[in-house]
């Protein structure tokens, strides 16, 4: 499933980097999503507690505040392509920065890379952070059935990015941010169309 995936969205009128150039800033966090929270946290991580005034505003708000300059930047959290960020980029001229391999390390989230020519005006790789998100199951479910849910999802994915690209953002790459156990089912499927999995979920 698509990873939740950290954004930090900036004007270029900022002339924001990267995030050691939020010192300064008015940030948009909007209040109680995982974006927020998670937000929050890497301003205190970096030493930016103080350092960056907080808009009070929702994050429904972000585009728009961004538009008329008033705010410089917003955080938000989604698959990417994020719809928020797509119609930003579209409004206004915008970076979402990359963070350092230290930042991304201190995090101590899963690292995650937004391909070039995703959002308007990038044409550079974004790296930042993510919290993966896995389909899950019971043990009861048999074999078959977890083999065709699997199969079913991978042989769609590319007609559903079609109508949704965030699937797009599912890859092969992500199976070795899975912590846990691979169904027996959804193994087997794996095994037969070549792709990898780590040891330890086997």
């Amino acid at each position: 499933i698509p990873s939740l995936t950290m954004h930090f969205v900036m004007s270029q009128a900022s002339e924001t980097a990267g995030i050691d150039d939020l010192s300064g800033k008015i940030i948009l966090l909007g209040k109680g999503s995982f974006g927020a929270t998670e937000g929050e946290k890497y301003l205190t991580l970096f030493g930016l507690d103080g350092k960056v005034q907080i808009a009070d505003a929702e994050l429904s708000n972000a585009v728009a505040a961004l538009k008329n300059g008033q705010i410089d930047g917003f955080v938000t959290a989604g698959s990417w392509p994020a719809p928020n960020v797509i119609e930003a980029a579209a409004s206004t001229p915008v970076k979402v920065l990359s963070m350092t391999p230290d930042q991304i390390a201190q995090t101590k989230r899963t690292a995650i890379t937004i391909p070039a020519g995703t959002y308007a005006g990038q044409d550079k790789d974004i790296q930042t952070t993510s919290l993966p998100v896995v389909a899950y199951t019971t043990t009861a479910m048999d074999d078959d059935t977890a083999y065709t849910l699997t199969k079913t999802f991978w042989e769609s994915r590319d007609r559903l990015a079609d109508s949704a690209k965030w699937w797009a953002g599912v890859n092969e790459g992500l199976m070795e941010n899975i912590t846990t156990e691979i169904h027996p089912g959804a193994l087997r499927y794996y095994q037969e169309a070549g792709i990898s999995v780590p040891d330890a979920n086997k």
